[in-house]
Formats: C-alpha cells, structure tokens, sequence
C-alpha cells in the first residue's frame, strides 16, 4: 500500500450534499467525504426510481452505491454513516422506519425476499441497505452466485426474478441505495476474486475514509439543531425530486462534458488493471451530477455539477489505486486533476510555481506540459521580489473553460453559457455573495414555514364546515293563487303585446288554468279544492217533484 493516503478536493463538496457536510463536520469525527457518500446514498434511495438522466444510450436510474473503506478503529466509517443517518432519519422519517435495511443479504433469496416484502405487487419501493460488517457480506456472498447476479441486475433497475419448488418472487424496476463499511484487505482480497472483473463490485464507489479529528468525549457540542435544520432542507429537495421524470443535460454543458470531463475519467482508467475495478466510473459521472442538480431543486445538470462529480469519481480512482498497488491509475491523468483542483481552490490569487512544485510534488516540466493540455489554467506573469532585480514570478490562475468558438460556428450555436444565465434567472451577484458568505446551508423555507409543516405533519386539522347561508325572503313576496299566476306569467316582458282582433278561441291547458283562477277570483265559479253541498231535505222535494211529472206524463 502506497504511503501517502489520497486527497479529495473541496470541488467534491457541492450543492446541498456539500452544504449539509460542512454543517455536520465540527460535530463528527468522521471524514467529510463518508458523510457526504452516506448522505447521497440514502437520498437517492429515498427520491427512487423516478427521476433518471437521459443519455444517447438511453435512461440512468440515480442510485448510488457507496463503499467506505478505511481501518478499523481510525476510519470512523461508522461515524460518518451515523450522523448522516440522522439527518435522514429526520427528513424522511416513514422510509426510514419501513424502507430502511441493516444487512445486505448474503443469498440471492434473501436479497430478492427483502424487495419483495416491500413491493406493490410485484413493483419494487425503493430500499437503503446499511451494510456495516461488509468484511463477512464478502466472505459469505461468494457461496451464492445469485447474490452477484441480482445485484448486477438491480444496478440498472433490470427486473429480478427468483423461481424455485418453494419459491416464486418477481420484482420490477428494483431501486436501492447502498452504504457497505469494509477494511482495505478485504477490499482487496475481495476484488481480486471474478466478482469484481465480472462487473459485480465494479458498480459500487469506494472512497477511503479515516478521522478527520478528535473531539472531547463529555464536552462535544451538541448537533440537534444543525441536523433538524439540514434535515428540513433534504426533506424538501427529496420531495422535489420526486416529481421529476427525467433530468436532462443542456447542449452547451454536454459539449463541456466530452472535452473535459470524459477525457480525464477516461484517461485514469486507461491502464488495463485499473479499467477492470473502475469500469464504471463514467456511469457514476452522470449518476453524481445528477444528484447534486435535484439537491438544488434543478432538473438540468450543469457545468459545475460535472465538476463536483468528477472530483468525487477521481477521488474513488485514486482510492481504488491506494488499496490495490496493481491498479495503478495514470499517472499524467492523476497529475493534471490534482493541478487544476489545486489552483482551483486558490481563488483569484491563484498559486505559483514553487507552490505547485511542493504540493504536489510535480517536475517542472511536467507541470508544463500539463498546463498546455488544459485550458482551465492561465498563466500570467507577477512581480518579482521587492528589492531583488529578478525575473517576476509566474502565477497559476484557475479559468471557467468554454467551448470553442469554431465548434460553436460548425454546429450553428451560440456560445455556451451558464444554465441560470441561459433561463434569465441568474441571481445577482449580492445574491450570489450572501450564499458564498452563509455559514452553512440553506433552507428553502423560513423557520415559521418550517413550523407550520412539522404542525400539520403530526397534528390532523379538523376539518372546517362552511357557515350555513341564511336565505332572506322578501316581504313582498306572493303567496298562494298570486304566486302560481307569477310562475305562469312568468318575466314581464317590456316590449307592449299587439292586440289581435281574432274569434275567442276556447282555452286549454295553462290558459285554461289561468281562466278558472280568474273566474275563481270574480265569484263566479267555485273555489278550487272546494264542492259545492246540496242540503238532504232540497234534494227530496226535487225528487218528489220528478216523480209527479213523470206519472203527469204516463197519464195523458
């Protein structure tokens, strides 16, 4: 094992990932780049399989699995996973309690069995598997080669199905997060062996780990705020992703992507031994820069997020390198990430030569010829020193690469610019200076928001009933025969009705009524609903009367 440990540049700590890793660090004695990596992890489970990046090649589902390698008892692996897990805890406290795993399965029925438990049917929920004792998950998985092949599978959300006397499972569209903890001799033993060159342990991340510092036992400070705060912002960035379908890469950003990003990750992996354990470094690329954009609520990849994951990646390179000497990364590739990372970081004031030289331990005319293959770094001349006559120095300055104004003329495009820049929603740059000044990160809603929905998340409103609407009946309202004759009248019509000289025709049906209410009202019909009594005692003299003419009439 080499001597010097590698270095992860801050360009890796990007986006709100970053934002909350910075916030969590005073408080944990775990390396930043491990919370970072657990973080991520859990919420790409979390967000599931929704989102993906569109490439030529088709859909990238977002899942990360990551591996932390470090020593026992100074890699800290499971402190950083710790305290990453709290704020995941907090944010998402229902998958959390269902969809949360301790143990990866060492049987491909056993693995299979846990997705399907939490299957709709036979459609996979997304699941993040915590593997702490990765050292024995090696050991024992080699005796079941099922274990391989449904993780392979579920790499690229492929469906899985496991059909035995006893058993009949069928998952669609599997989606997990992983976090495995291991020591670097198990890494190593294990990637030696066909799981790793047969694409098994190649689609994992590993990244070395070790603490970052020491903090007193009974006086640390406590971290409850800081990780309520952080919680509420991945909540919410969680939420957002979500909803989204597909997260796409401009034009302008994929034209940077090939001529800078890609060259570089290709170029470290160039070496044969490297290529077999890092197969997959381009497809994390994208899977990383993906991430970061939902993290800040963007459906778009931007320049910067390639950037931050290409750190990541070279990082995982460098570490795979670290643990296993056999597969050594190039060097030259090595050597200009580690330049232009380092005077990156500089700032405006940029580095020196000397500077370079020490740090990175670099000829200098290795340093040339590296400078004149990017065109990130300028090189400008400064002031020699007060006093001594001699040649000015030569300082280092870190510049925003852009495509090339003939490849802008031969595809008939305008010069790429930045994706907020290219929406017109770029902020100002007080905006922008009020970001870079805040002490960690940033919540998108206000604390009283934050309030409100943490209430309604655990109290059930009582549902409101409207007030019942009183009904005002005017006083001049008709009433009874009035108000049938209204009803039959109905709206008067302003325009006066033409008399027609016409022969009384005999009405019928509505005019009918109308007739027998009028003659109702004048006395001379009978009241409607009303009959008419005929005393018993007139009734008989009729009788009798009837009688007696019709025996007159018998008679003559």
């Amino acid at each position: 094992m080499q001597s010097n440990a590698p270095v992860i540049s801050n360009e890796a700590f990007h986006a709100l990932f970053g934002r909350i890793t910075e916030a969590l660090d005073p408080y944990t004695e775990g390396s930043k780049v491990g919370v970072m990596v657990s973080l991520m992890s859990a919420y790409s489970a979390y967000i599931g399989y929704g989102p993906t990046v569109e490439t030529g090649k088709g859909s990238s589902p977002l899942a990360l699995w990551g591996v932390l390698v470090g020593r026992s008892g100074v890699g800290r692996k499971g402190t950083a996973t710790g305290i990453a897990r709290r704020v995941v805890e907090a944010a998402f406290a229902n998958f959390a309690e269902e969809s949360v795993v301790e143990g990866l399965p060492a049987t491909g029925l056993g693995f299979i069995t846990e997705l399907a438990d939490r299957a709709e049917g036979t459609l996979a929920n997304p699941v993040w598997f915590i593997e702490e004792e990765g050292d024995a998950l090696l050991s024992n998985a080699r005796r079941d080669a099922k274990v391989g092949v449904y993780l392979r599978k579920a790499f690229d959300a492929q469906t899985i199905a496991h059909k035995t006397k006893m058993d009949d499972l069928r998952v669609r569209r599997p989606h997990l997060g992983l976090i495995m903890h291991v020591q670097p001799r198990n890494w190593a033993a294990v990637a030696n062996g066909k799981d790793a060159t047969g694409g098994t342990w190649n689609r994992v991340l590993p990244v070395w780990v070790q603490q970052s510092k020491t903090l007193p036992v009974f006086e640390s400070s406590d971290a409850h705020e800081v990780i309520r705060q952080a919680a509420r912002a991945l909540r919410q960035a969680g939420d957002y992703a979500r909803q989204v379908d597909a997260v796409t890469v401009p034009l302008h950003v994929a034209r940077v992507f090939e001529a800078k990003h890609r060259p570089i990750v290709e170029a470290m992996i160039s070496t044969e031994a490297m290529s077999q354990y890092a197969e997959r470094a381009m497809a994390y690329m994208i899977r990383l820069a993906g991430l970061f954009a939902l993290s800040e609520r963007r459906d778009e990849i931007s320049e910067r997020d390639f950037d931050a994951a290409l750190a990541l990646v070279c990082y995982s390179i460098e570490t795979i390198a670290y643990v296993l000497p056999e597969a050594e990364a190039s060097e030259e590739a090595s050597l200009s990430v580690k330049v232009e990372n380092f005077v990156r970081e500089a700032g405006p004031e940029g580095r020196t030569a000397t500077e370079i030289y020490r740090a990175l331990n670099i000829k200098a005319i290795d340093l040339r010829e590296i400078v004149a293959q990017l065109d990130t770094i300028e090189v400008v001349k400064g002031q020699s020193a007060k006093g001594t006559g001699g040649r000015p120095t030569m300082r280092y300055l870190y510049v925003e690469s852009e495509v090339s104004e003939e490849t802008n003329e031969l595809l008939g495009q305008e010069p790429a610019i930045g994706v907020e820049e290219a929406a017109g929603t770029a902020p100002p740059a007080e905006q922008i200076e009020a970001v870079e000044e805040s002490t960690a990160f940033l919540p998108y809603l206000s604390d009283h928001e934050w309030d409100v929905i943490d209430a309604q998340a655990t109290i059930e409103p009582e549902p409101v009933i409207p007030p019942t609407e009183l009904v005002h009946v005017p006083a001049n309202l008709p009433m009874g025969v009035e108000a049938l004759r209204a009803l039959l009248d109905g709206p008067k019509d302003e325009k006066p009705i033409q008399e027609v000289n016409a022969a009384p025709a005999k009405p019928l049906g509505m005019d009918a009524l109308r007739a027998l209410l009028d003659a109702n009202e004048a006395g001379t019909a009978p009241k409607v609903g009303t009959m008419t009594k005929v005393k018993p005692a007139r009734a008989s003299r009729a009788r009798s009367k009837a009688k007696a003419d019709a025996t007159a009439d018998v008679a003559a």
